[in-house]
């Protein structure tokens, strides 16, 4: 191994132990255990041979500086976010657009702590620096959160947030519907892809192509060296621009980590060539594996990790197939041999190579994207085989798209990716409704670190040549992990509300102090699966526990399109409905899913109250006699209202003016509650000024699918929720929403945040 390997590998670990805050204990025992396998080096090796101790001393100095350095940063955060509670007012840079009602990310002015902006008043663009007057400001997993916060821009973006800005706008413009992946593709902006997509992509493996990393830049800078020689350009002047077009492209589009390690390894080979000086595949890989050291943050940046392990499994699996294809000393002819010939040449040995370079790829990432998605691709090995040569021919072609001038040409581009966008779909779309195409998983950090050693344990095998050892620790590994045992369920502290995002449609899980669960709709079904399937099943069994209830509001495909699937999968005992006749395909699989597991089910009466391990579930409506004259299934929602000690919750559905007037003339006393679900997606046919009176809500919870085509929410809807007193929190800018309860105070968990329920919104300052 190249000593700039283990240097890199040495100041990367000790960057992440300090900066995770386990310096002083972790940092202190691999010192401790490095220190004495040093000496015992210094005592067992004859002299000549001290320099490797010597070199191994260099390495563990290396580690504590980095272990220190990593430790410093991370007080520096705390001093900063510290500082930044105490205050009334910040100075943030802008990474996302900030609008009224929305959500703004960027960082604080001067530091790298991250801040999330719950926009009042004010707008400014990505890039921005702007001042923040906030009520309230809270700290959480993923930084600061600033609420009811007034917004004023202190400084325009400059240049590359501008460019960026303006390359946003064309491809939205030249792409049309197919502009979320291209952005993702191109730009690494990800917020315009839809929840099934993600979802799709991730049980295909193939989740890691939604994101900008080495691969697209390594695809872009194969692809202008391919024009270089095509073009017979002076081969030093084509590669040297070809490196130039790279750098500014990926400072253009916000330097992602994964993006400058392969722009760095790309420089890295092009100068080998040139200078005609091969070198180790290790010692490129190393190179761009260094940037910890210009910005140490980076080790915790997941596309960095899974860039640099990634690229670390090609190259072992590189010699891993040389191997695999070459004869051992001493044999000749024979099956083995006549084996070796047929695939060392030709597709066959092409391939193979594939399959072991996405076989041993997967098997290193795997311990990360557990981890960080909580799901694990069995197909990931078929479906990239498939996808990369269409990635391959993608990527440029969408480069070339964004840079052609004038929107004629582009567009002419932009038509010429579409079949290749699609058949990237396609490829993820067949691999993903493959059976057990995925399973989803709940790694503790146990797990975790034993998956790493196996991982690590098998790169080294794959590149060593004593490799017996090696596949003997990733065995006992793997077989430590399937004799640890399952941890027990963790019951809630109270109740816990959660609001998942499916998209454009519903679905609110609520989990009672035993655990169990109480389900209200299941989201939308689309042509090759739905949000119960692809969402709602994986969410709930990661957390475990019963499904004791199963709800739904109404017949509408948004609400019902993944019943059937929970039904099926999950089992529930008992199934609450409004019985509202309605020709919908997805309620008839629902009733056929339920007598088929034998799932209890009964119409939803008014008044009817039920008591789950401490919480009352009271159904305020729909009444037969009301439903019997309407032809609109939204009006015929179930209403439910859920108490919890002194707290309390209202579930709309899809509700409209007509039926809240119902209900301020029928119950206004059981309206009053803490928490309002706002009914179908805060729509302007929903939630007017006396209902939300009545309500007098302060958490107003708003499920509704990002650029949906119908308007949703309604800006007027949104307004009145915060005139009277609401924070409104969106599933399309936060993701899932948790809310918990004791009984006496609420807290809400989303987008990393958590930050206690006020009792009123005060004004701004």
């Amino acid at each position: 191994m190249p000593l700039v390997l283990q240097a890199a590998i040495a100041w990367a670990l000790g960057t992440a132990l300090g900066l995770g805050g386990v310096g002083t204990a972790a940092g202190l025992s691999v010192g401790t255990a490095l220190g004495l396998w040093l000496l015992w080096r210094a005592i067992a090796l004859p002299a000549e041979r001290h320099w490797r101790v010597e070199g191994a001393a260099a390495l563990l100095l290396l580690f504590v500086v980095a272990l220190s350095v990593g430790a410093d940063l991370r007080q520096q955060d705390l001093r900063c976010e510290a500082e930044a509670l105490a205050a009334r007012e910040w100075q943030v840079r802008l990474a996302r657009d900030a609008q009224p009602t929305g959500f703004a990310t960027g960082r604080l002015h001067g530091c790298a702590v991250r801040v999330a902006v719950a926009v009042r008043s004010g707008e400014a663009a990505a890039g921005s620096l702007v001042r923040v007057r906030s009520a309230e400001a809270s700290a959480g997993e993923r930084g600061l959160l600033l609420r009811d916060a007034a917004v004023s821009v202190i400084e325009a973006p400059g240049p590359l947030a501008r460019w960026r800005n303006r390359v946003a706008a064309t491809i939205d413009r030249r792409f049309a519907a197919d502009a979320g992946l291209a952005k993702a593709l191109l730009i690494a902006d990800t917020d315009g892809l839809s929840m099934e997509l993600r979802e799709r992509y991730a049980d295909a493996g193939l989740v890691h192509i939604l994101s900008i990393s080495g691969l697209h830049v390594g695809i872009i800078g194969a692809a202008l060296l391919l024009v270089v020689e095509a073009a017979r350009l002076p081969a030093t002047a084509g590669r040297i621009g070809a490196v130039l077009i790279v750098g500014v492209y990926v400072l253009a589009i916000g330097a992602p980590a994964a993006a400058v390690r392969s722009a760095a390894l790309f420089m890295a080979m092009t100068a080998t060539r040139l200078l005609q000086r091969p070198t180790s595949p290790w010692a490129t890989f190393a190179i761009g594996a260094m940037l910890p050291l210009l910005q140490p943050r980076t080790v915790l940046d997941l596309g960095w990790q899974l860039s640099v392990s990634g690229y670390a499994g090609l190259i072992a699996a590189g010699r891993l197939a040389r191997r695999a294809f070459a004869a051992p000393p001493g044999e000749h002819g024979g099956d083995a041999e006549s084996w070796r010939r047929r695939w060392s040449r030709g597709w066959r040995a092409t391939l193979m190579r594939e399959l072991i370079a996405g076989a041993l790829t997967t098997a290193v990432t795997a311990p990360l994207v557990a981890w960080h998605f909580g799901r694990l691709s069995l197909v990931a090995i078929i479906s990239n085989l498939g996808a990369g040569p269409v990635v391959a021919l993608l990527q440029p072609t969408l480069f070339l798209a964004m840079l052609a001038p004038g929107d004629a040409i582009g567009a002419f581009v932009a038509d010429a990716a579409r079949p290749l966008m699609r058949a990237l779909d396609a490829v993820a779309a067949a691999a993903a409704a493959l059976p057990g195409a995925a399973v989803n998983v709940a790694p503790t950090l146990a797990t975790v670190v034993l998956s790493a050693a196996a991982a690590t344990a098998v790169l080294v095998a794959a590149w060593a040549r004593h490799w017996r050892p090696w596949a003997t620790a990733a065995c006992a590994a793997v077989a430590l992990l399937a004799w640890l045992p399952d941890l027990p369920l963790q019951r809630a502290a109270g109740l816990e509300v959660h609001m998942i995002d499916v998209g454009q449609g519903d679905a609110i899980a609520l989990r009672t102090p035993a655990g169990r669960w109480v389900l209200v709709d299941a989201g939308r079904s689309w042509s090759s699966g739905d949000a119960g399937r692809a969402t709602v099943i994986p969410y709930l069994r990661r957390r475990g526990g019963e499904l004791a209830l199963f709800v739904v509001t109404h017949p509408h495909a948004d609400h019902i399109g993944g019943a059937a699937s929970v039904i099926e999968a999950l089992r529930p005992r008992q199934i609450r409905d409004a019985a509202f006749v309605a020709g919908s395909a997805s309620y008839a699989e629902m009733l056929r899913a339920a007598e088929r597991r034998g799932s209890t089910w009964a119409r939803v009466r008014p008044g009817e109250r039920l008591l789950l391990d401490g919480v009352t579930f009271e159904f305020l409506a729909p009444d037969s006699a009301w439903t019997s004259a309407l032809s609109d299934p939204n009006e015929a929602s179930t209403i439910l209202r859920v108490e919890y000690g002194a707290r309390s919750l209202l579930l709309t559905g899809d509700a409209e003016q007509a039926l809240e007037d119902w209900l301020l003339r029928e119950m206004p006393q059981a309206l009053d509650v803490d928490v309002l679900k706002v009914a179908h997606h805060g729509s302007s046919t929903s939630s007017v000024s006396d209902f939300l009176e009545a309500v007098s809500p302060r958490v107003a919870l708003v499920s509704v699918g990002r650029d949906n085509s119908y308007g949703h929410p309604s800006a007027d809807v949104m307004r009145r929720l915060l005139d009277h007193g609401a924070s409104v929190l969106r599933t399309d800018q936060l993701g899932s929403i948790v809310l918990r309860t004791d009984g006496h105070s609420w807290e809400v968990e989303a987008a990393g945040q958590r930050w206690p329920v006020r009792e009123a919104s005060p004004p701004l300052p």
